[in-house]
């Protein structure tokens, strides 16, 4: 993270094009972490696949090639034009345009987090949306490349939350260097904290949710999983008594679903699940056997 941090934000001031940083930085995030899981991994049995390399691959290749690249600038557009519009109306501008673009990129972190974090909660809580969430959570391990592993759906609610309020307090795309600072964390963030690496940050988890907290959120009982919210900080959680990381065990080795929801293996499958998660079968099910009704999505 410092490396990759600290590389963004020298390079940002310099002649190398800006485009190219963040996909090079997150490459080379994502190379280390995956050859640490394989040196030193946290649980053994979460470096074997469960037919989820994939449908994991895909996922990131379209959230990067599709999502990232075609739908979401269509929707990030009309989400500032809308926001735009609501700061010439009221007629303010809350944010410091002056201030060092890496002094931005932290404030954004923390406004844009505020908003994320409790629409994380929600999203636990309510039955239509989890729907989509599950996908993420359909995970059966923890390792670098199901980081990616989310329902389109979902990336659209966290750019909701994330990127309107930001705009109402007249945050713009004009720095383009504040961004890239913001993305190469926001990526490589994202990689470590769903990684097999077997590490211990000490004083860190309480300053940014790593791989030892968000394990606790993949936890099958309902009572370790509805915690550690924040994405990309603990503070929220810390100010509104969601942080979570007991010290006296190990977190689950077996994760996945709380309701015991037989997500589908391919990709396909999962974008398909939503709308019909009411049919899919139990895991615990044999095949032959008609699918059962899952519990409810769970809830606060």
């Amino acid at each position: 993270m410092v490396v990759t941090l600290g590389a963004a934000i020298c390079l940002v001031d310099t002649s190398f094009p800006q485009l190219l940083i963040v996909p090079m930085v997150t490459v080379f995030a994502s190379v280390y972490v995956a050859v640490l899981e394989r040196v030193q991994p946290f649980y053994e049995s979460w470096n074997r696949s469960r037919k989820d390399v994939v449908t994991d691959a895909t996922s990131s290749l379209v959230a990067l090639l599709v999502v990232s690249r075609l739908i979401e600038p269509l929707f990030l557009s009309g989400l500032f034009a809308a926001a735009v519009y609501l700061s010439q109306e009221l007629d303010h501008s809350l944010w410091p345009t002056g201030w060092h673009p890496a002094a931005q990129a932290v404030l954004a972190l923390f406004v844009g987090e505020f908003f994320y974090y409790w629409m994380h909660r929600w999203v636990h809580g309510s039955k239509a949306a989890w729907r989509f969430h599950a996908v993420h959570h359909s995970s059966e391990r923890l390792y670098w490349l199901n980081s990616a592993r989310f329902h389109p759906v979902d990336f659209f609610l966290d750019d909701i939350a994330i990127v309107f309020p930001l705009t109402l307090t007249g945050w713009t795309l004009d720095s383009l260097s504040g961004l890239i600072i913001l993305l190469t964390f926001y990526n490589c963030h994202g990689v470590t904290m769903h990684s097999n690496m077997d590490v211990r940050l000490g004083p860190l988890n309480y300053l940014v949710p790593g791989p030892e907290t968000h394990r606790w959120h993949h936890s099958r009982n309902l009572s370790e999983a509805n915690s550690n919210f924040g994405g990309k900080v603990v503070v929220w959680d810390l100010l509104f008594g969601t942080f979570y990381k007991p010290s006296d065990r190990r977190p689950p080795e077996e994760i996945g679903l709380a309701d015991n929801v037989k997500m589908p293996d391919s990709y396909l499958g999962l974008l398909i699940a939503p709308f019909r998660y009411s049919k899919l079968p139990s895991r615990s099910a044999p095949e032959q056997s008609e699918p059962t009704q899952p519990a409810p999505a769970p809830t606060l």
